[in-house]
């Protein structure tokens, strides 16, 4: 405000339509313009890039190019302004939804009315009726979100070729609240040879996933 003050006239007698004593050059211009090459060719294999992944480039290729990036912090705040700029955007991997069956409600009564019914005829306790659930978890967890150009419809990510590979957990809640171990089901005939975390039931399984015998082991 001061400087303004000093220079008021010369500032009233600038054209109200142009944007005067914009002097300012672009700082980091030449990093920029790499790190978002970087970026592109990247996204064009495939590979997943975060945010993360932006600021340590942009650190690395500064300490390799120090007299064009003075000063230079690979900041969050930067990384925003960055990406604003160059029209990137986070986004998440496309794939094909899985749609609910329009009458998932009206199944879902009928399942409850079926178990209540079953309960009082058998006069099962609450800590006989619990509700499990098994999934395949991956050994190679590929993330979802990368940064690629803004409006881009399809977002591929390539992967190492071992995302099928799997190994499966089983969770289980009792009605009573009782909450069992997680059971690790590998898919092996015999048992691996690691020292697992307290807390989980280890298990194998020819086909991998959770039978009856799991079932009365658990």
């Amino acid at each position: 405000v001061r400087e303004w003050k000093k220079n008021e006239e010369k500032i009233m007698d600038m054209p109200k339509d142009k944007c005067a004593l914009r002097t300012r050059l672009k700082k980091w211009q030449a990093l920029k313009n790499n790190v978002e090459n970087w970026v592109l060719e990247n996204r064009q294999n495939g590979l997943i890039v975060t945010r993360n992944c932006v600021r340590l480039f942009a650190l690395k290729w500064a300490k390799i190019n120090p007299h064009e990036s003075e000063n230079f912090k690979a900041t969050v705040s930067w990384c925003s302004r960055f990406m604003a700029r160059k029209n990137l955007v986070l986004r998440e991997k496309t794939k094909v939804s899985q749609k609910l069956p329009k009458d998932l409600d009206s199944k879902l009564l009928s399942f409850q009315k079926y178990i209540i019914e079953l309960r009082k005829k058998k006069e099962y306790l609450l800590s006989q009726i619990g509700n499990m659930d098994e999934t395949p978890v991956m050994f190679d967890m590929i993330g979802n979100k990368t940064i690629d150009l803004k409006g881009v419809k399809s977002v591929n990510v390539t992967t190492t070729g071992h995302e099928k590979s799997h190994f499966t957990v089983a969770l289980s809640c009792l009605a009573d609240g009782t909450k069992l171990k997680p059971m690790v089901i590998f898919k092996r005939k015999t048992f691996p040879k690691f020292n697992f975390p307290k807390g989980i039931f280890v298990h194998v399984h020819e086909k991998g996933w959770m039978g009856e015998n799991c079932t009365k082991l658990w």
